[in-house]
């Protein structure tokens, strides 16, 4: 069973201590919540040549398959900024988010303040680029 949002939210303040950001000093934390009841960390982690940057959706969700689960095991995505806004994935992540994430899955979005937004990947990225559509 899933945590409740106050104890996520907490984990996720921890976690997001975890975070390499050296030059924005914005700290992103996430958690996947797998249907066997694992749960997976990433965080952000910087680099001086900011394309190298690995944001804390796509650390969580290479660490999923790395350890051979699949969209089918993930139950949510639980992410934290460190903004006192809504911060949600960037437009990357939102299309690595599309095909590695069942479109079923819950994605929570947490910032400074605590839990902000319950939403889908069809509603953050609804006319994703999908594998399909690679086919002649």
């Amino acid at each position: 069973m899933m945590a409740d949002k106050q104890n996520v939210f907490e984990e996720l303040l921890r976690l997001k201590e975890n975070s390499y950001s050296p030059y924005s000093n914005f700290k992103v934390a996430c958690l996947i919540y797998l249907s066997n009841g694992e749960k997976i960390k990433g965080v952000n982690i910087e680099n001086a040549a900011y394309p190298a940057t690995i944001c804390a959706e796509r650390s969580a969700l290479a660490q999923v398959y790395s350890l051979g689960y699949k969209k089918s095991d993930i139950k949510s995505l639980e992410l934290y900024t460190d903004s006192e806004t809504l911060g949600s994935p960037c437009g990357v992540c939102r299309q690595v988010i599309s095909e590695l994430v069942d479109w079923s899955a819950i994605i929570s979005i947490y910032n400074k303040n605590g839990f902000q937004l319950e939403t889908n990947i069809k509603e953050l990225l609804p006319h994703a680029f999908e594998p399909a559509q690679l086919i002649k």
